[in-house]
């Protein structure tokens, strides 16, 4: 994994700040970049049902097409030649509504990651980066690293608090498949100082100071039991993954009725957890429609009040990956 990374960019100086981060993990990993500039055309999106006006708006596109590549020779030659000396570098200007058309750009160039940087910009920059964040979460079909303002904090690492990275888990496969992305890419970042893990099981049983209160205070052994039990997990996981991934593993539990909540306040123990998580990475179902309406999603929950990057791994673009890996 990430071998072949893409970087989408939208022309600001707030997404050009995800080129030394991914220029990072792909001299570490040996991968190639893809840079890609989406320019929305309303044509290309299907939004001009008249002739004349599609005529018109294929001009300006065309216009627009050069510019957008000539921005991205200078980013690339020019602006981060430094950064980016030595890795392979592929170009790619692209038409049509950013959100969908990034996504196929992935598919079509066969990356394995997407590195971009979560505006926090008014205007329609916020809104174009902002929108595919969010989108991301439902329907990428590659994992994605979705960088904020902290991520400066990235290359900050001495040898007494390594670069760590929290992976939120409930005990089921689906959370897990989390595991392995997370790895690579912390350990690609922390590249050459050694990387740590943060295992965190939430258990997201109602609140005892709620209407549940009677019912959990009666059966408190219960709480206490949920907890042995996630212990016992996490220990089992921590063993298992030592075998392939000799890396320092911290692991924690939690009793939180917000999952989203508990994960956030995680990253700000510091002092108890002897350093502090320098990214999140969650895997997710990419709920939509109805199911999503009622149950909402925990990893956009992350994404909207956290300040640290999120690894965001959709699990079923995660499990094609590994099919496509065992074949190879």
């Amino acid at each position: 994994m990430f071998q072949r990374i893409l970087v989408p960019l939208d022309g600001s100086e707030h997404a050009e700040r995800a080129i030394p981060v991914a220029a990072h993990i792909a001299r570490a990993t040996g991968g190639t970049l893809i840079f890609t500039t989406v320019v929305f055309s309303p044509a290309k999106a299907g939004n001009y049902s008249f002739e004349s006006l599609a005529d018109l708006q294929t001009g300006r596109d065309e216009t627009r097409h050069v510019q957008a590549g000539d921005y991205l020779t200078y980013t690339v030659t020019t602006a981060y030649a430094q950064e980016l000396t030595g890795i392979p570098i592929k170009l790619d200007v692209e038409m049509g509504a950013p959100a969908p058309t990034i996504f196929a750009t992935a598919l079509l160039e066969q990356v394995d990651s997407i590195i971009m940087w979560s505006h926090e910009d008014t205007g329609w920059k916020r809104l174009f980066f902002g929108s595919i964040a969010f989108e991301a979460v439902r329907h990428a079909p590659v994992p994605i690293l979705i960088l904020h303002e902290n991520c400066m904090d990235l290359h900050k690492l001495t040898e007494d608090q390594p670069l760590r990275v929290l992976i939120p888990l409930d005990g089921t496969p689906l959370a897990e498949t989390a595991l392995e992305p997370a790895i690579q890419l912390i350990s690609a970042l922390a590249a050459p100082e050694p990387a740590a893990i943060h295992l965190l099981r939430v258990i997201d049983i109602p609140s005892s100071s709620g209407k549940y209160k009677g019912v959990l205070d009666a059966d408190a052994f219960i709480r206490k039991e949920l907890q042995q039990e996630a212990t016992r997990y996490l220990q089992q996981l921590k063993e298992r993954l030592h075998i392939d991934h000799p890396l320092p593993v911290i692991s924690s539990v939690v009793i939180n009725p917000s999952t989203a909540t508990a994960i956030i306040e995680a990253t700000e123990q510091e002092e108890e957890l002897k350093g502090r998580d320098a990214i999140i990475a969650m895997a997710t179902h990419g709920r939509t429609g109805l199911q999503h309406l009622l149950m909402g999603s925990v990893t956009e929950q992350v994404l909207k009040h956290t300040k640290l990057p999120l690894l965001v791994i959709h699990s079923h673009g995660q499990e094609a990956h590994t099919r496509t890996e065992d074949t190879k």
